[in-house]
């Protein structure tokens, strides 16, 4: 409701060239801070200090902290023992001053020990509330006590007090106590005291400084001196002093009502930090406050609810410089700050532009031709800022009778007739008359939606990019022409996003689809359209175009959304990345410019980034102060500065004097742990200290952490790490703080770990630990010489014994071998006789087979000879059929006692037609094969030759075969002829002869 309420009001009530005197703008500055929430005890931070490791010590009445960037550890140094002050010497000891006396860290012990002392003065004093201390010479130091005692003593480097050093200093000039020792130029120590009074230490000799006649008396809480020869006085409730040590000249810097700039905000001023010619003053309840010595001014810097980046508490209890440039702040209720001061960045806060709703919508920003600087308010409308008179011109609500119409400005130009021209989201192109300072009314320029580019051509015709392609007015403002940059009304291409005009006066166009270049060609354009080509590596990396402008080599520069940077090589027509890999850090290029030093400056999504004519490329981020630009992008205005402007107000810097400091982070170890199965063994910190650890054999696995002296931009910072003995090429770590080993083998190596510095480039320094892997009891020499020894031994006895057993089996066997061999003799003559036995009845079995054999064979050939007559017998009875059977023809009757003969001899014919199957069932028991090879092999014999070759085989006389088969001798000599045609015998051969060689299968 009071946010409609205020709406209401802003619309309809503020005037639209409200004039509203704004603050002086201040140093940007962006704090990180360290709480609780990190693993403080407590909020209270009375003391800061960073070691020269990097390790975070705070110190408050609960106890001291150290915090290496994730872990923080609690030492505990009395019960309500409020630490005054952190204290590092030479020798890198850590001193620290409590109200209960003076401690220093024994690293050892890992713990801080109390330094005590006999006598009975100084017992006192180590007892007692020891303010401050500081370093006299190299092995000495100055301490102050709430007794009011200043006592000098010399340490050796293991912090130890050395006897007899001890010097109580006379300070019966000091009225009241020393409360801040200071190391001045010219081995002077400056002293202030609780009644405000300034000294100095020469030679031992107390003296009164010239401060003394500044009529102060309150309380000195902390002093600094610059490189100018002022020595800064901080005091509990008067301000703060100025004090030139040649001249004796004081200045007091008290709150003075409202007056801004000239003086501090607070009066009771905690602590004070002289760097170069700025002082950072902290102050009780007014927040950080610088006063720039260049300037004579002030700034001031206190806690924002809301804006996590602001200083956690407006109470500052100390203020110390840190490593890599960064700036320590204790405070009450906050924690620790921290920030950064890289280069000088100007900023005017959002409030003071009276922007409606903070919006993490990025402003567009420009200069015009007066002077004056216009920025987009987010949600808010346009405002415009006179840097000379610091007033404020307010534009925003639609139909508010100014003539501007439009809550979020997208775009903004200014032409060469001195009109700024406003493109909105909603509510179409507004342009303001600068002469007359009056808004003027565009030809439908009502209708546009999404304005988000306006360019001038050469002719000083304006160009209008919006959702729907551009539209061009003349100088006259008259609408000439309207474009679309493809025929699809529905395209993304008609979508633009930029329009530039190159030196030669060529328009180029980015739209969400494509970039187009457009050249006049009498009263036409030559398009020419470039789209991202996955097949072709010189096309654009993205279609999508946000931003684009020109090298001093007339190159294109193309910024993409999510693709990065492209450049248009225009002799070879062809695009190339930019700063490939990771080197620009943000992908999305929402702005692009060059300054008078010929640098290009990106306005990305995560920044800003530089590339320099060597094309080195620095990114600045969040850690650098500088915010992501979230639609809008940074400009140059006349004098050369980049304006950026955004939820954060408006800011501002000159690039010719970028302080740009670069720094590699410190890298230290911060635990070693041994883990042997469930087990776990964190090895002691002294081991830490002396950068040597030894492990033991039975640690299978070793996790080591280490981190870096970065505090401020933990994140950006990378790692590398070498394990020599063990790898020859250093391993990325990337952000990774953490190393693991597993099984090292025995012996002695050493890590080396190193970190990138904020350019990302490898520090050629590095931090070495040294690992000493010990060896288990069978790894150690000792043992394995021993082991080698008794294995020799045991070798040489078993060799004496198996020599000596081998001797006494050889006796034994050679008697064994004697009774043997009788025993052999005996067994072979045995044996001979056995075989003779054996030869003999086997001789005699072979004659009884032998003799069986030629019976059976006898036996089958007296067969087939018997088969063989018996059908001789029977073509003798068919002869005999033959020749009654003629008688019988010729004779006139029949005689019955004849044909009952031929009868009879023809049934004897049939019995002896069985006796030849019989003579073939022999004759394959002796000749099993012949036959079927036979036939195989000659398929053409008739069956009476197949008989005629078995009786050649079984050797039948010419005579027989003749009479067996019933012909003449003659006739059986013809069928001998035939068959040895037939079967092609050579003449060399004999039938018989062919047929016993006749291949069987």
């Amino acid at each position: 409701m009071i946010l409609r309420l205020r709406l209401i009001n802003f619309i309809f009530f503020v005037f639209l060239l409200q004039q509203t005197a704004l603050h002086s703008q201040t140093h940007a500055l962006r704090f990180k801070r360290i709480t609780s929430q990190h693993g403080l005890t407590t909020n209270r931070a009375n003391a800061v200090f960073q070691d020269f490791n990097g390790v975070l010590w705070v110190g408050n009445k609960i106890g001291i902290n150290s915090f290496d960037g994730e872990l923080t550890k609690v030492y505990h140094v009395g019960e309500n023992n409020n630490v005054n002050q952190f204290f590092e010497d030479v020798y890198k000891n850590l001193w620290v001053a409590t109200e209960f006396g003076l401690y220093f860290f024994d690293k050892k012990q890992n713990d801080f020990v109390r330094i005590k002392y006999n006598a009975a003065k100084i017992k006192v004093l180590f007892n007692s509330n020891v303010l401050c201390v500081s370093q006299v010479k190299e092995n000495e130091l100055l301490i102050s006590g709430g007794k009011g005692s200043l006592v000098k003593f010399k340490v050796d480097q293991n912090g130890q007090v050395v006897e007899n050093s001890i010097k109580v200093l006379d300070k019966r000039k000091i009225n009241g106590y020393v409360t801040k020792i200071l190391k001045g130029y010219n081995s002077r120590f400056w002293l202030g005291t609780d009644k405000g009074e300034v000294f100095y230490i020469e030679n031992d000799v107390i003296k009164e400084s010239g401060f003394t006649k500044s009529g102060n008396n309150s309380y000195i809480n902390d002093m600094s001196i610059d490189n100018l020869g002022n020595l800064w006085i901080a005091t509990n409730g008067n301000g703060l002093y100025s004090y030139t040590i040649e001249s004796n000249a004081v200045k007091h810097f008290s709150k003075k009502g409202n007056l801004q700039e000239s003086t501090i905000n607070n009066d009771v001023v905690t602590k004070v930090y002289a760097e170069g010619k700025n002082v950072w003053i902290g102050t009780d309840g007014g927040g950080l406050n610088l006063y720039s010595q260049d300037k004579k001014s002030f700034n001031y810097y206190m806690y924002d609810f809301g804006n996590e980046f602001s200083i956690s508490d407006n109470s500052i209890i100390d203020i110390q410089p840190g490593l890599n440039g960064v700036i320590l702040l204790g405070t009450v209720h906050g924690g620790i700050s921290i920030f950064r001061n890289n280069y000088k960045t100007e900023n005017i806060p959002a409030k003071n532009f009276q922007f409606l709703i903070q919006d993490p919508q990025g402003s567009r920003v420009i200069e015009d031709s007066y002077k004056n600087i216009w920025l987009s308010a987010g949600r808010a409308g346009l405002r415009r800022y006179n840097p000379k008179t610091k007033a404020l011109s307010v534009f925003s609500g639609t139909g508010s009778g100014s003539g501007f119409r439009g809550d979020i400005v997208l775009s903004l130009f200014e032409d060469s007739n001195k009109r700024l021209w406003a493109g909105t989201l909603r509510e179409g192109i507004n342009a303001y008359d600068l002469k007359t300072n009056k808004f003027i009314e565009i030809p439908k320029g009502r209708e546009l939606r999404g304005v988000f580019s306006v360019a001038e051509d050469k002719e000083s015709n304006i160009w209008v990019g919006h959702r729907n392609g551009i539209s061009i007015y003349s100088k006259e403002l008259k609408l000439i022409n309207e474009i679309k940059l493809e025929a699809n009304a529905n395209s993304n291409s008609n979508q633009v996003n930029c329009i530039y005009k190159d030196l030669s006066g060529v328009m180029w166009i980015g739209t969400t689809d494509g970039l187009f270049k457009y050249e006049k060609r009498g009263n036409s354009f030559l398009k020419t359209t470039y789209k991202h080509n996955v097949k072709d590596v010189h096309s654009l990396s993205s279609s999508y175009i946000l931003s684009i402008d020109e090298t001093y080599d007339h190159s294109i520069l193309v910024g993409t959304y999510g693709e990065g940077l492209n450049k248009y090589i225009r002799k070879s027509g062809k695009f190339e990345k930019v700063a490939n890999g990771d080197r620009i850090k943000g992908g999305i290029i929402r702005g692009i410019l060059q300054d008078n030093q010929k640098n290009i400056w990106l306005s990305t999504n995560t920044g800003l980034t530089k590339i320099d004519s060597n094309n080195n490329v620095s990114n600045f981020g969040m850690a650098d102060g500088i915010y992501p630009f979230n639609g809008g992008a940074a400009s140059l205005d006349s004098d050369g500065k980049i304006l950026m402007a955004g939820v954060y107000g408006l800011s501002y810097f000159n690039p010719e004097k970028l302080n740009y400091k670069i720094y590699f982070p410190h890298v230290y170890f911060t635990s070693v742990k041994g883990v042997n199965g469930k087990k776990e063994f964190v090895y002691p910190f002294a081991e830490l200290a002396n950068d040597t650890v030894v492990i033991e054999p039975d640690n299978k696995f070793l996790n080591i952490n280490f981190a870096s002296s970065e505090l401020y931009s933990k994140s950006s910072i990378e790692y590398q790490f070498l394990m020599v003995g063990l790898d020859e090429n250093w391993q990325n770590l990337n952000g990774q703080n953490k190393i693991s080993f597993s099984n090292l083998n025995p012996g002695k190596y050493e890590l080396r770990v190193r970190a990138t510095n904020n350019l990302k480039l490898w520090d050629k320094k590095y931090t070495s630990l040294y690992i000493i892997v010990k060896p288990s009891f069978w790894q150690r020499p000792i043992v394995r010489i021993m082991m080698v020894l008794y294995f020799i031994g045991m070798l040489l006895l078993l060799y004496n014994w198996r020599t000596s057993n081998i001797k006494k089996q050889k006796e034994k066997l050679e008697k064994l071998l004697d009774l043997k061999t009788i025993e052999i003799k005996e067994q072979e003559q045995k044996i001979s006789q056995d075989k003779i036995s054996i030869l003999e009845y086997e001789k005699q079995n072979q004659a009884l087979k032998q003799k069986k054999l030629e019976d059976e064979l006898t036996f089958k050939i007296d067969e087939l000879t018997n088969n063989t007559l018996r059908t001789i017998h029977k073509n003798n009875l068919l002869n005999d059929i033959k020749d009654k059977l003629k008688i019988e023809v010729k004779s006139k009757t029949i005689d019955k006692t004849s044909l009952q003969s031929i009868v009879d001899h023809i049934n004897d014919s049939f019995i002896l037609d069985a006796d030849w199957e019989s003579f073939y069932t022999v004759f394959n028991q002796v000749h099993p094969t012949f036959i079927k090879s036979l036939k195989k092999r000659y398929p053409a014999l008739s069956e009476r030759e197949v008989r005629l070759c078995a009786l050649v085989l079984i050797n039948f006389s010419s005579q027989h075969i003749a009479t067996l088969f019933g012909i003449s001798l003659t006739s059986v000599k013809v069928a001998r002829h035939r068959l040895r045609k037939k079967l092609n015998i050579p003449t060399s051969k004999s039938v018989k002869q062919f047929m016993s060689e006749l291949p069987l299968e």
